[in-house]
């Protein structure tokens, strides 16, 4: 049998977290229901990683990064701020829709690290990272669009967050994509009150 590499041993019991979180929760996701789902002893899962909040970690490391890459070159300029705003929120709904399962886990790791003291900041990491996007977008369109934002654009990015999470997890429910796109293209109408030209 071919030696698997101690990096390409964390990449698997990371994916393998990844599917057995996703469709079982992370009640039913302890170290032996990962090395089970990866086809890895235990010994590799602890040679790899030194505890399974460590994998945890990891997993939203790369989840994260994944992420970035799937959204990245997501904000569309379309002339004013409210067209501009919905294109960019299709974009982003399109990323939900194409891998639910990666946001079902994530909400799953907010929650769960919210309540696990040895995941203190993991919550917290996820959340900098999605208002970080946030800022950028909003800032990208406001210069795209030679307008400037009316409240300060980390107040706005809370609301895009507050917003796109809520219009996930209800979609994460009920599957209802037509009534997603609706309310993303009704937010993005009303988003755009915040926004006045620049004065030349």
């Amino acid at each position: 049998m071919a030696r698997v590499s101690a990096d390409d041993r964390r990449r698997q019991l990371v994916a393998a977290a990844f599917r057995v979180i996703g469709r079982d929760g992370f009640a039913k996701a302890t170290t032996r229901a990962i090395c089970t789902e990866a086809g890895a002893s235990l010994a590799a899962f602890h040679y790899c990683f030194a505890s399974k909040q460590e994998l945890l970690t990891e997993l939203t490391d790369q989840t994260l990064a994944a992420l970035a890459v799937a959204r990245a070159g997501g904000t569309h300029i379309r002339g004013d701020v409210a067209a501009s705003l919905r294109e960019t929120l299709r974009f982003y709904w399109k990323t939900v829709e194409d891998d639910p399962g990666r946001e079902s886990v994530l909400m799953a790791l907010t929650q769960h690290a919210l309540n696990d003291p040895a995941l203190a900041g993991v919550a917290q990491q996820q959340y900098a990272a999605y208002h970080r996007t946030a800022r950028e977008t909003l800032q990208e369109i406001g210069d795209g669009c030679g307008t400037r934002w009316t409240l300060p654009i980390e107040q706005l990015a809370r609301m895009f967050i507050v917003v796109t999470d809520g219009v996930t997890l209800a979609w994460l429910v009920d599957r209802d994509g037509a009534a997603a796109r609706a309310a993303l293209d009704a937010f993005a109408e009303q988003f755009a009150a915040f926004a006045a030209r620049e004065e030349s």
